[in-house]
């Protein structure tokens, strides 16, 4: 039996485009290698693919420093680099010592399998692919051995907003969605394969139905969705603020528990100059109306939002005008992002860089801001109970991981009860504890 291990870079998205690769090789006749997917595990696997992001300098550098890694933990492997970063600058990752093949992401889902079976000498008898256009395709419903308790299920992918820092429009194309059909063939299909929670995956997820004939929407996607048989619950993952509608809304509110009480919204800046400087499609006075508005339907909701510190010409006011509305907010957690110039982005050739140091002190505040809203969401549920999944993963308390359905991640007390009968299930959880590190709870079904 041969062997593979893929080390995943970046978002959701690339994870999901992984599962793909994974569903491919495992119809080749791969194994996955043990040791899973760390890139410091070692193990001697046949075939090692990384897939790459791009979206910043230091996204770059990872990749670079983890193929080195690789090449020396498997000296004899067949290694392939692929992903976002292999589609912008292929000719750059080649001349990283130890890679034979770059794939770039258009190609990734059908020449990655088609370069194993060569090198191995296998036949490829996998069905083909779900097409989602020259730069992405969907290719599996199982994503493979390990916790089957959750799933990423890409139901878009590309963009057709321009923002001045974005490199990866250029990179996934244009915007481009999965037939509604198929959506729902693939939750039926991962349902009775017994994963209880699916989550949709997109460059702009909401976006979602605009380019198919007849177009559609993507709430009408999710009403349908949360109505497949044996479903336990659907998470969407990051939508743009004005793709955040009132019926949306209204979904999370009275979707019966099916769709988790869960969103990201970028923000990226809570400066108006800002946002005009980064081609952004909203002000902060929109953004704001958007999540107080999903905060007044779905008052347990998780809101988080991604911010940009650095953006060439941050003035010291514009950033405090971003912590004053973040603090101000009803925003849960953030994922904070230091600026890097991408080539070939308008953002790249703007004046005024703001000075690293600068970046980093930003940053460092941005993050103990979002460590307080995290901690203060998460001690607001003390003593109540939530839905959650509990996943595939024991902790080294001996508590049981699991995840309430508005992102709260605990360690669950198990009273001892055998975690392996209770792994993968739908259970309802107290929650006794909550601190820096975390959330304690315990089963109450």
């Amino acid at each position: 039996m041969r062997t593979y291990r893929i080390v995943t870079l970046g978002c959701k998205l690339n994870q999901a485009d992984s599962s793909a690769l994974e569903a491919r090789l495992r119809a080749l006749g791969f194994d996955r290698a043990p040791g899973g997917a760390d890139h410091h595990a070692s193990g001697g696997a046949d075939l090692v693919i990384v897939n790459t992001c791009t979206v910043t300098a230091r996204a770059d550098r990872e990749a670079r420093q983890v193929v080195r890694r690789l090449r020396g933990d498997h000296p004899r492997a067949v290694l392939i680099a692929t992903g976002c970063y292999a589609e912008r600058d292929p000719g750059g990752l080649r001349t990283v010592a130890g890679v034979d093949h770059v794939v770039p992401l258009r190609e990734q889902v059908e020449t990655v399998p088609a370069l194993a079976a060569r090198a191995f000498g296998l036949a490829d008898h996998s069905p083909p692919p779900l097409d989602l256009g020259p730069f992405g395709a969907t290719a599996g419903c199982d994503p493979g051995p390990g916790d089957r308790a959750r799933a990423l299920l890409k139901v878009q992918d590309g963009c057709n907003l321009r923002c001045s820092y974005c490199i990866i429009p250029s990179v996934r194309g244009g915007s481009r969605s999965l037939r509604p059909a198929d959506v729902l063939d693939r939750i039926a299909r991962l349902t009775r394969a017994g994963y209880r929670e699916i989550v949709f995956t997109g460059v702009n997820t909401g976006d979602y139905g605009r380019d198919l004939e007849p177009p559609t929407r993507l709430d009408r996607l999710l009403e349908q969705a949360i109505g497949v048989e044996g479903l336990g619950r659907l998470r969407l993952n990051s939508l743009e603020p004005k793709t955040v509608t009132a019926s949306l809304a209204g979904l999370f509110a009275g979707g019966g528990g099916r769709l988790a009480p869960h969103l990201q919204v970028p923000l990226q800046s809570g400066s108006d100059p800002v946002l005009l400087r980064m081609r952004r499609p909203y002000r902060v006075a929109d953004y704001a109306r958007v999540v107080e508005a999903l905060r007044l339907r779905v008052p347990d909701m998780a809101i988080g939002a991604d911010v940009i510190v650095g953006f060439p010409g941050e003035t010291g006011e514009e950033f405090e005008s971003t912590c004053r509305f973040i603090e101000s907010s009803p925003l849960n957690y953030l994922h904070v992002f230091s600026y890097s110039a991408r080539p070939g982005t308008p953002a790249a050739a703007l004046p005024a860089p703001v000075p690293p140091d600068t970046i980093r002190e930003r940053s460092a505040r941005l993050r103990r801001l979002a460590a307080d809203l995290s901690l203060r969401f998460r001690r607001s549920f003390l003593g109540r109970t939530r839905e959650a999944l509990t996943l595939n993963e024991v902790r080294p308390d001996g508590r049981l991981r699991a995840l309430t359905d508005n992102f709260i991640d605990l360690g669950c007390d198990l009273e001892g009860r055998d975690p392996a009968l209770w792994r993968n299930r739908l259970v309802r959880v107290r929650i006794d504890a909550a601190d820096e590190a975390g959330a304690l709870g315990r089963i109450v079904d």
